[in-house]
């Protein structure tokens, strides 16, 4: 995308890859991150595979995800996340805690996060979404 060199790719980019769900490229951003929190619920995607094929397409999806070196939750990630939680809730706004936590890591790092989701709300100034 063009104005936008690094995005934070959230869970639903990967999954929507792996399920050939349509993806615009020509809004993904030159490069891509990815926060430990979507590692996470990749492996448990993994964990949680019905048969031994989805199992084998689940784990080609987390690990290609690893490749991107995940974003940790630091100190910094951690700030953003209490400010965005009292912001939602300030808001009356909702959001699933594993996406404000994915959040809280684009907007800590000054990245938008890139996402097929509903989930996250394109209210909060400091977040920055872009819909593939």
């Amino acid at each position: 995308m063009a104005g936008v060199s690094v995005g934070l790719l959230d869970t639903s980019v990967f999954i929507a890859r792996e399920t050939n769900r349509r993806i615009d490229l020509g809004l993904l951003p030159e490069e891509s991150a990815v926060s430990v929190v979507t590692i996470a619920e990749l492996r448990w995607g993994v964990l949680m595979a019905g048969d031994d094929e989805a199992r084998a397409s689940r784990l080609e999806t987390f690990t290609a995800a690893q490749r991107l070196q995940p974003i940790p939750i630091d100190e910094r990630v951690a700030a953003a996340w209490a400010l965005l939680r009292q912001r939602l809730k300030s808001a009356g706004k909702k959001m699933e805690i594993n996406d404000s936590w994915i959040a809280a890591t684009a907007i800590a790092h000054g990245w938008p996060v890139v996402t097929q989701d509903l989930g996250f709300p394109s209210e909060i100034p400091e977040l920055t979404v872009i819909r593939v």
